[in-house]
């Protein structure tokens, strides 16, 4: 089978009021304040670093959170404490973002997920009971709702808490997911050979593998009848969202790209939108041969290569038969992996930006046309002179060469970085990309910053399981911007 149906979805559709996302908090490798995470990744600069291990691991490099951060007791602290408590600090952070003070939690309705959290290595307590404690200490007298769908979790978890909102189950909705690193977790990432044996390239040519990272993020879901009886703050609205399953297996990905193309068209649907609406995509990119292989194979489905951006110097060619390993690795110099298409467009620009404290600048690796200017400039000349490198389709970008793959939890980060986004309308370089891999559709940001036009904005996730999610973010309205929410 090449892709399951897609998941059922709540509401009415077209002319159905969007959802507010009030506020959002998070924690990162790179720290923990919106803005503080943001300009560091639009900066080039990444949040790895060394973690030893007595195993014998393909890479010891992790993006780990930054001592000190709310809640985290250090690698060698009990898991589930550390997974607890970076969720109420970081739900608590985003209640505060929304104006919600203690006294005002007790209706919230506490939606959770993670990948495996603290549960690789310990049995006990459930998933549910540490997501409850976590609720209980944000104030919530609801039951919540924790769930696990691997890499797809916290997105889910968004898609869930928008069916609830949609469903009148609950009017404000504090949806997040955090997943932090475990012995387990590194070493199955390394058996399964998921893990990069040198540095994360999401799209390239020579890409090899992942990182690890860890992170928690939340936002603040509420409906619009409650944001405008309030006069909440907002960072922006979700207006659509959908998931497919590939059925193939639990590591496999959908070669085709049709599942996970099938979901983006679900969210969408749901939105009222059109594939030209879309003016950037967060993608998955983990950086595996297989998984970005096929989720460009899945771009190329919407935005067929005809309607992308041209060639530019870098990123054009066939692509070559790729040799399966589990969960999508593979060594360097392995087959390589091959997308449906045609030309990769890449746009690219000098400087990163030297990084402070654990933080390392992803500079860039080549020039391949001028350098893309402020967020306005989205259509910069080519060097060859043979015009703009802009086409029809959108921006993509990819962030877990910064910040690491946080499992369970990346889809909320990368919501996030979705709504900024287009807040401040340009994107983060993809770090350490150097030649955009045969095939893929859209345009990339190598090496600097890229403006992004008009429009609204994809979060897709694609888990083991076959799990794959997409979320549909548009802008604030004019004059609705957030302010402690968004800052």
């Amino acid at each position: 089978m090449s892709g399951a149906g897609v998941g059922a979805v709540a509401g009415a559709g077209v002319g159905r009021a969007p959802l507010h996302v009030s506020a959002a908090a998070w924690a990162t490798a790179l720290g923990t304040g919106l803005d503080e995470v943001w300009e560091q990744l639009l900066a080039g600069r990444t949040g790895q670093g060394e973690a030893p291990s007595a195993e014998p691991l393909r890479n010891h490099r992790v993006a780990a959170l930054p001592p000190g951060t709310a809640g985290d007791e250090g690698g060698d602290g009990d898991t589930v404490a550390r997974h607890l408590a970076v969720a109420t600090a970081t739900g608590a952070r985003t209640l505060a973002g929304a104006g919600l003070g203690p006294d005002d939690a007790g209706d919230v309705l506490v939606v959770i997920g993670t990948s495996l959290g603290p549960h690789a290595d310990r049995p006990g307590p459930s998933l549910y009971d540490w997501v409850a404690e976590a609720a209980r200490r944000l104030g919530s007298r609801r039951e919540p709702v924790a769930l696990s769908t691997a890499c797809s979790s916290g997105s889910d978890a968004i898609a869930v808490a928008a069916d609830l909102l949609t469903a009148g189950v609950a009017e404000r909705c504090l949806v997040g997911a955090v997943d932090l690193l475990t012995p387990n977790k590194r070493r199955g990432h390394s058996r399964l050979r998921t893990m990069s044996r040198g540095e994360p390239r999401s799209f390239d040519r020579d890409r090899d593998g992942m990182l690890l990272g860890e992170a928690g993020g939340f936002l603040l879901l509420e409906t619009a009848a409650s944001a405008e009886a309030r006069q909440a703050p907002c960072l922006g609205l979700l207006t659509g969202w959908g998931a497919s399953n590939n059925a193939l297996g639990p590591t496999e990905p959908d070669a085709s790209g049709t599942a996970a193309a099938r979901a983006v068209r679900a969210a969408l649907d749901l939105a009222g939108r059109d594939p030209a609406d879309v003016a950037v995509v967060s993608t998955h990119g983990t950086g595996t041969v297989l998984n970005d292989a096929a989720e460009s194979a899945g771009l190329a489905l919407l935005w067929p290569p005809a309607q992308a951006a041209p060639a530019s110097a870098e990123g054009a060619g066939a692509g070559s038969g790729a040799a399966p390993e589990p969960g999508g690795g593979a060594d360097p110099g392995s087959a390589r992996g091959t997308a449906a298409g045609t030309a990769g467009g890449v746009e690219t620009g000098a400087g990163g930006g030297a990084g402070t404290g654990s933080a390392t600048a992803a500079g860039p690796r080549s020039v391949a046309g001028d350098l893309p200017g402020p967020a306005g400039d989205v259509a910069p000349s080519r060097a060859d002179g043979a015009g703009p490198v802009s086409g029809a389709g959108p921006v993509a970008f990819a962030t877990k060469g910064a910040l690491g793959h946080s499992l369970g939890a990346t889809g909320v980060v990368e919501a996030i970085t979705v709504l900024l986004a287009l807040r401040d309308r340009r994107v983060p370089p993809v770090p350490h990309l150097e030649r955009v891999m045969d095939g893929f559709p859209l345009r990339l940001p190598v090496g600097r910053a890229l403006g992004i036009g008009d429009g609204c904005g994809l979060s897709q996730t694609l888990g083991f399981g076959g799990f794959n999610t997409c979320l549909l973010l548009e802008p604030a309205p004019a004059g609705r911007r957030a302010e402690g929410g968004g800052r």
